[in-house]
């Protein structure tokens, strides 16, 4: 598939999921004719959007279903484990460099790294608004801000339009977070969230994931990244050490830091 029919699909899929969130069912005449596609395609959609836990799909169409493992909207998230992801996000900042081009991602502990940025002049490219507010007005960073439709969940820009935007960036670093690490499975979010990260990570010279003890061992359906996708992991010292050993028989650097 390439990106741009990627892209229409995910497009598509936002909007048949706003539509579900307002009717809480949906039929398969009504949205092939609605987006001029055809039924066979709506179905491969819902059948997508079961995979990730969002509707049940049932003859002719599909329901709202409440996940049993939703994400928490971004402000209660910020409250989660709060000495970890400092901890993480101080030693993640001790990375940048002079002139880099990053990449800071819609995560609870990639914001916090706004407040260890070091002295140095880089470029900072977002989709986080709050990461946008706290770079705004430091001196050292040339801001790029993703436009996209604003999802309060992910705190961040994340449609379509935000994936065709960062496309064109090349980064020196990429600064990614998560909700969910399986060391065998590899690394889980949302389609939507899923296609940025692989986009980011393709145009990276170096991917690196930000993501504390909690998260390991859970997963949901779609995967951006195995393990061995990712230059650097950094966590807290929370880390189980069957999870520990088996990101390092895979080659990546892990970083560990104390709260």
């Amino acid at each position: 598939m390439d990106q741009t029919t990627e892209i229409t699909g995910i497009a598509r899929r936002e909007k048949i999921y706003d539509t579900i969130k307002e009717n809480t069912t949906v039929t398969v005449k009504e949205l092939s004719s609605r987006f001029a596609v055809s039924d066979m395609t709506i179905r491969r959609d819902l059948h997508i959007m079961e995979e990730q836990g969002i509707l049940t799909v049932h003859y002719g169409g599909a329901t709202l279903r409440r996940p049993s493992m939703a994400f928490h909207s971004f402000d209660m998230r910020k409250e989660d484990f709060y000495e970890e992801k400092v901890s993480i996000a101080r030693c993640a900042a001790e990375l940048i460099h002079e002139n880099d081009v990053i990449y800071l991602d819609p995560s609870t502990t990639v914001l916090l790294m706004t407040r260890f940025l070091p002295p140095l002049h880089v470029t900072v490219v977002t989709s986080s608004l709050s990461v946008m507010e706290e770079c705004a007005h430091n001196p050292y960073v040339n801001l790029f801000i993703a436009p996209g439709k604003y999802h309060a969940e992910y705190g961040g820009t994340m449609d379509a339009e935000t994936m065709t935007y960062l496309s064109g960036f090349h980064f020196t670093s990429a600064f990614l977070g998560t909700g969910f690490i399986d060391t065998v499975y590899g690394v889980t979010s949302t389609e939507i969230d899923c296609s940025i990260k692989q986009a980011i990570m393709r145009n990276s010279e170096k991917s690196i994931l930000l993501v504390d003890h909690s998260k390991f061992g859970h997963r949901v359906m779609k995967k951006f990244g195995d393990i061995r996708d990712f230059n650097t992991i950094i966590t807290d010292s929370g880390i189980d050490p069957k999870d520990e050993r088996a990101i390092l028989q895979q080659g990546v650097k892990l970083q560990i830091c104390d709260s």
